[in-house]
């Protein structure tokens, strides 16, 4: 061993004899890691705030080190017993100690931000913390902005409740507002900031606004962003063009997933056309327009969840996954499907079970609910995956007209199937549906049933579960295979004669099963009467 080696190894035995605890042998070796190993242990913590008040006090080693983590996370914290000034002072020193941070980090040369993750939750005075919110949120999104941060995320929640018409009107209204006072409501915040240059390296963007307005740009153009969303935020009747604008590729040229959630848009007269050619993934939940339009080449997952437009146009030749889940089982009256959809492979789509007694037409509309849905399957021509949930009125006002075995095709591609049942149907009305829909079916390899727990059974779980049925000719008279069937998972049972026919039904028939899970509800006991029967 030379001398260079010798003098190395006895300089490194000196600085870990130091780091040893007066108290003991105890040797402090998380020091002594390199420094990325640190700096990710950094990142790992919850709050940045937290970080640096920590590494103060701690050795050399660590003093500054949080001023290259590359990801920061700021967190609120709020009290529910908290007075209004109370949670005005505690927003205040919460986006001054964020401030503070964020311009230490930026007088630190060549330690960027790629993340930046700020929320604001607060339970109480929206009217008080909403302008206030929305000032800091604007600073934020200027700092991101201008220091090429890669990933910014802002989450505000503010007391809020939705409310609406249902029919194109929504609006957010706060339990504290008082004698018609709304200027919270003229709070915005504006992602025009730059005019018309462009945030350099933004690759994510995720804004969640407590209902607060966003202005949006008119000439800025996002061309290194790949994931955008926006929820809870206000939209100006004027400004959907702009929206459209915004995700298109047209301003978000590398967009690839985009997520827009319970938007208020003040229009009912408005159509979304979205053109996004490198878009591969969209969620759109709860958000109304008057019609929504998708030129999207490469999308491949499309989730639409409770949506309120009326006619629905696809173009998605690359689509593989597809939720379309409506209200009550109520989809749009026109949909249109540019060509076909081959390569969907999983399909999830809400089906009224029932027709309302109360409708006196010929069925007509009822008939357009159910080729909607048909419409769907049959262009999902290699369609493997079916999850239906099935919908209805209320129990008292079922009337026992088939409106799925007429109208569902044969689907002998689909391997594997799951059907939900709404809460709106009864525990003994269910059936029917379930055994016609069966039909449909000679290629299942995996059928699942999820039962809910039944508005009804609030009044039985005190009184007795009424376990009794007469509805055993559901399994006797229709004819569904089950020759090919492998797995059977079968949730939230009660103990019904029903439920006990549909699996003597199912287990009759299905010869090669190799695999039944079987659970019963949590929220009911009646049924373990039962059990040896089930077993």
């Amino acid at each position: 061993m030379d001398d260079s080696t010798t003098a190395a190894e006895e300089t490194r035995n000196r600085k870990r004899a130091r780091l040893t605890s007066s108290a003991g042998d105890v040797v402090d070796r998380i020091s002594s890691l390199n420094d990325d190993v640190l700096l990710h242990v950094l990142e790992l913590v919850g709050d940045v705030r937290d970080v640096v008040r920590t590494t103060s006090a701690l050795s050399r080693r660590w003093r500054n080190l949080w001023k290259r983590v590359p990801a920061l996370s700021f967190a609120s914290r709020s009290v529910w017993e908290a007075t209004v000034v109370e949670d005005y002072a505690a927003l205040t020193r919460y986006v001054s100690s964020v401030n503070d941070v964020l311009v230490l980090r930026s007088q630190s040369a060549g330690c960027a931000i790629e993340r930046l993750a700020i929320s604001i939750v607060y339970h109480r005075h929206l009217e008080l913390l909403m302008p206030a919110s929305v000032d800091a949120i604007q600073g934020w999104i200027w700092y991101a902005f201008q220091h090429g941060v890669k990933s910014f995320s802002v989450n505000m929640r503010l007391p809020y409740f939705w409310s609406g018409s249902g029919h194109g009107d929504c609006r957010w209204r706060w339990g504290e507002i008082e004698n018609g006072n709304d200027e919270h409501y003229k709070a915005a915040v504006f992602l025009d900031v730059f005019d018309a240059a462009s945030p350099v390296g933004l690759e994510a963007m995720h804004l969640t606004l407590s209902g607060a307005r966003l202005r949006l740009p008119t000439a800025v153009e996002f061309t290194s962003l790949t994931d955008l969303s926006l929820e809870w935020i206000k939209i100006d009747a004027s400004s959907v063009h702009l929206l459209a604008r915004l995700v298109s590729s047209a301003s978000c040229p590398r967009l690839q997933k985009l997520r827009m959630r319970k938007l208020c848009i003040d229009a009912l007269n408005e159509e979304m056309l979205l053109e996004a050619d490198m878009l591969s993934e969209l969620w759109i939940p709860d958000v109304k327009f008057l019609s929504l339009k998708l030129r999207t080449p490469n999308l491949k997952v499309f989730h639409l969840y409770q949506p309120w437009h009326q006619p629905l146009t696809i173009s998605a030749p690359r689509l593989e996954e597809l939720e379309v889940s409506f209200p009550r089982g109520s989809p749009p009256r026109w949909l249109d499907v540019d060509g076909d959809l081959p390569c969907v492979r999983s399909l999830k789509i809400c089906m009224r079970s029932h027709r309302p007694r109360h409708i006196t037409y010929d069925g007509e509309a009822e008939n357009e609910i159910i080729d909607t849905n048909v419409q769907l399957l049959k262009h999902c021509s290699s369609l493997t995956c079916l999850d239906v949930t099935l919908t209805g009125p209320e129990p008292s006002k079922l009337r026992n007209v088939d409106i799925i075995k007429s109208r569902v095709p044969h689907l002998p591609h689909i391997t594997s199937l799951t059907v939900n049942i709404s809460l709106w149907l009864g525990r003994h009305d269910y059936g029917a549906s379930v055994a016609n829909l069966l039909t449909r079916f000679n290629n299942l390899r995996r059928l699942s049933l999820h039962l809910p727990f039944f508005k009804s059974l609030d009044d039985e779980t005190s009184a007795g579960l009424d376990l009794l049925c007469n509805h055993q000719y559901h399994w006797k008279h229709n004819k569904f295979s089950m020759a090919h069937l492998l797995e059977v998972e079968l949730t939230g049972l009660t103990g019904t004669d029903c439920e006990f026919w549909f699996m003597k039904a199912v287990l009759a028939r299905a010869k090669r099963l190799h695999k039944v899970v079987i659970s019963f509800s949590s929220n009911c006991w009646q049924h373990e009467g039962k059990m040896d029967a089930f077993e």
